[in-house]
């Protein structure tokens, strides 16, 4: 998945101790066009050398009418952790000049890799007694800047770690804990976020995968015409060409986390929880690796999140959030056209946890795959061959056959359907592919940091 975390429509950044409560906007965006087409910039670099990213979009209204069913339907953006009410889409801003300023003359320029993600052609890094401005010129002319910023002085992280719990609302699970330490001269005020990558087996894998030999019948002839022999539909088992048991993803954190340090005693923090994950989802189900990056940001910067905490804790969102009330630090260069975002240089820091399910859950049930589907029970579709088929009812009227299902995707082998085939029933038992392949749900490319 794409690592990005747009703050178009008020990203939530939920606050130390909380989980992630999805936003539900209210109907007053209905009555208020003014954030329809503003441009929304995303734009943090930091002291870690890299290739660097900003993120463009522009806010959109999606309207309900009855070519577009979604009346009752809230959308949601796999970016954010919001999900709006029939309200604003992100429209990725396409086509834009991107550059990234020093106040001694150096400029890195960036292209757009993918739809409104801008990525710096070179990797850099900020530097300490620098400052950085971003421009932007849009497609249409428009131009953007943000006031200068520094980086911040650095922290430490001392320890990432995970422990069961129960969340504030009653759900059995495991939080993800940090405690960090900083100078008392330097900045104390922070930005969570994280890359989260697990282990996927495929609960129904077997070695062997289909292989289509005829997806139809066919006749063979004598030099007479006449029919001598009738090659029937069939498959046969062949070893699995690539690894389909054991697969990885990577997910990227759709939120931060805010932490204050100067309202703490002394120069430590302890026990921020900066995820929680329930005892149902599956990406702890094997083994599971979190990568907490822990940003040092200006006053500025933590005023302008503080903010989206504020506005997402509101009960009337859309009436109070208007460009000019949420003030970040990217304006117009002309003045006459809202903006919303933040251009952030930050120091960096990060740890990386892993653990088991066991570890955590011993002896208690692995949770639910994937997906909805129901792995648990294997189907038999007809091959389509009287002769490795079972009977077929006088009315013939048996479900899709297992070619077409495979010619799809659709199905995995299982196994072989020893018992003599039932009504409508052919010679291989099949899952859902999702079961049997875990590149369904995540690459079978182990991540080279990656420690088993």
């Amino acid at each position: 998945m794409s690592c990005r975390t747009y703050i178009y429509g008020l990203a939530l950044i939920f606050s130390a101790h909380a989980c992630v409560e999805p936003f539900d906007a209210t109907s007053d965006i209905f009555s208020d066009t003014s954030m329809v087409g503003t441009l929304v910039v995303e734009a943090n670099i930091t002291d870690i050398e890299a290739v660097q990213k900003v993120f463009l979009s522009r806010m959109q209204r999606v309207e309900s009418d009855s070519t577009v069913n979604v009346e009752e339907q809230s959308l949601f953006n796999v970016h954010t952790p919001i999900i709006i009410e029939r309200g604003l889409e992100p429209e990725f801003e396409n086509g834009a000049n991107v550059e990234i300023r020093t106040d001694n003359g150096t400029v890195y320029p960036f292209e757009e890799t993918e739809d409104g993600t801008y990525e710096s052609i070179t990797p850099f890094k900020a530097v300490s007694n620098s400052s950085y401005q971003l421009y932007v010129i849009t497609v249409n002319g428009e131009e953007y800047t943000s006031e200068p910023m520094m980086l911040p002085q650095t922290s430490n992280i001392d320890n990432v770690y995970a422990e069961r719990m129960t969340s504030d609302t009653g759900l059995d699970g495991v939080g993800i804990f940090v405690d960090a330490s900083f100078s008392s001269d330097g900045s104390k005020l922070f930005r969570y976020a994280y890359e989260e990558t697990f282990k996927i087996i495929a609960p129904y894998w077997t070695p062997y995968e289909f292989e289509i030999i005829r997806d139809q019948t066919e006749f063979v002839y004598d030099d007479l015409g006449n029919v001598v022999e009738t090659l029937y539909p069939d498959v046969q088992l062949v070893p699995r060409a690539r690894e389909e048991r054991v697969c990885y993803r990577t997910d990227f954190s759709a939120g931060e986390v805010l932490l204050n340090g100067n309202v703490l005693n002394g120069n430590r923090a302890e026990r921020t929880m900066v995820r929680f994950i329930a005892t149902d989802n599956p990406i702890i189900s094997h083994r599971y690796s979190i990568l907490v990056k822990q940003r040092g940001v200006s006053r500025a910067a933590f005023d302008f999140y503080e903010k989206l905490v504020a506005f997402s804790q509101s009960q009337s969102l859309f009436s109070q959030v208007q460009p000019g009330s949420l003030e970040g630090n990217v304006y117009n260069i002309d003045g006459d056209t809202p903006v919303i975002g933040f251009f952030d240089v930050s120091s960096e820091v990060s740890q990386r946890l892993y653990f088991n399910f066991e570890d955590l859950f011993p002896d208690e049930p692995l949770p639910p795959y994937f997906g909805t589907i129901n792995c648990e029970n294997p189907i038999a579709p007809i091959l389509g061959n009287p002769e490795r088929d079972g009977p077929r009812p006088p009315e013939d009227q048996c479900s899709s056959g297992l070619i077409g299902r495979v010619k799809q995707g659709l199905v995995e082998f299982y196994l072989d359907n020893y018992d003599p085939p039932g009504e409508c029933e052919g010679p291989y038992l099949v899952v859902p592919t999702i079961c049997a392949d875990c590149n369904i749900v995540g690459s079978n490319v182990k991540p080279d940091f990656w420690i088993d």
